[in-house]
């Protein structure tokens, strides 16, 4: 099979390029032929901006590589903001069956993220033109910017641009509930189920200087105000590993507590060495996570996981099995579920580490992905080949 991936790549590098390569390496693997055609946000400049509704040259760039490649499936990743809905219309043109993978809510909300001051943020999910999000400005505290985004959502809603894909992939039933009772519900038969996959790790190496650790984005959406405030004060022992607006904060808690050590951004090999060590990742995240590809590479190392009870989390990590959940944004309650974890017994955490890698075995392994991959470009084949 031939696939063509199509992905806007961000400023700062995240968990959907990751996905991304990942997903090309498995199926290149598995004997297929994949390109990719890549767009970027960087450097940003003012056309890339303006034609987020249409971009004629995305468009042409795409369809000249269709044309040349001919693929059997197209799958889309990312398209804000250079790429654009135009790549849509060009695979369309072109009748190639369209799978696009929704890491974010970009589609429901500018937010992108349903989060906005701290606080989930779902009022965009209602029929209509989001005028409170505009109001509050929830892109970038910008209501100039999130009005543009939303005119573009709300101009290709109109258009039912959406219509032309065949298949829309979801990392988890919390993602599908939100967009089956969104203003998309009327694509609710073309979305599927399917996790993210993290390739396969060598299980961790015990060790007597055990610690939790905290790898991800320094915002607050990610909660780590939360596990600052949860372990300020205490004797739990944790590292912090990732880089964004809240290093500053960081530095200065751990300045004051000897407990707390912030390791700032690491290469991949150190956070597997990391992570060899750790008594459990901590994932005290705020928003709507639409996976977390830091669990599932816990998992595969056997290493059990802290969590947010919260949206698709809360169904990747199983509380008192694969690890323990928590109320979101409550650091007493996270504290209380550290010092109890911290404190369990050996024969008690080795039944932990042993479910967290029976999850992983079960459903985040790449044979288990690239079968679910398979039958998802094959359904998208049969469904455009029935469209025609």
């Amino acid at each position: 099979m031939k696939i063509l991936f199509i992905h806007t790549f961000y400023k700062l590098a995240g968990g959907e390029d990751t996905v991304v390569q990942n997903e090309i390496d498995l199926l290149q693997q598995n004997g297929h032929e994949v390109e990719l055609l890549r767009f970027d946000n960087s450097p940003f400049s003012l056309a890339k901006l303006l034609t987020m509704p249409f971009n004629i040259g995305s468009y042409l760039k795409t369809k000249k590589q269709i044309r040349r490649f001919r693929p059997d499936v197209i799958h889309i990743h990312n398209m804000h903001f250079a790429g654009s809905p135009s790549i849509i219309y060009a695979a369309d043109a072109t009748e190639i069956p369209i799978v696009i993978t929704l890491h974010n809510f970009r589609f429901l909300c500018p937010s992108g993220s349903l989060y906005f001051e701290g606080k989930i943020f779902l009022d965009s999910l209602k029929p209509g033109f989001p005028w409170l999000a505009v109001k509050k400005g929830v892109y970038k505290n910008s209501k100039i910017l999130t009005f543009w985004l939303a005119f573009s959502n709300y101009m290709h809603q109109k258009l039912k641009t959406l219509n032309k894909v065949d298949t829309f992939i979801v990392l988890g039933d919390h993602s599908y509930k939100l967009f089956s009772e969104s203003h998309l519900k009327s694509y609710v038969e073309k979305i599927v189920v399917k996790a993210n996959f993290s390739p396969e790790r060598l299980a961790s190496i015990p060790s007597e200087k055990s610690y939790f650790l905290f790898i991800g984005r320094l915002t607050e959406e990610k909660g780590i105000k939360t596990l600052l405030k949860a372990v300020s004060g205490t004797d739990i022992p944790l590292k912090i590993v990732g880089s964004g607006p809240l290093e500053n904060l960081v530095a200065s808690v751990c300045a004051g507590n000897s407990n707390i050590e912030f390791l700032k951004q690491q290469p991949s090999y150190r956070i597997d060495e990391l992570l060899n060590s750790a008594e459990a990742l901590v994932f005290p995240s705020e928003w709507y996570e639409t996976f977390g590809m830091v669990l599932t590479e816990a998992f595969s190392k056997s290493i059990p996981v802290v969590a947010s009870n919260l949206g698709n989390i809360s169904t990747i990590v199983k509380n008192e099995i694969n690890g323990l959940t928590f109320e979101p944004g409550n650091y007493e309650d996270l504290r209380a579920k550290l010092l109890y974890f911290k404190h369990l017994s050996s024969q008690t955490k080795a039944k932990f580490k042993y479910e967290a890698q029976a999850s992983y075995l079960e459903k985040y392994t790449p044979a288990v992905n690239y079968l679910q991959l398979i039958k998802i470009y094959a359904d998208a084949i049969s469904k455009r080949s029935y469209r025609r």
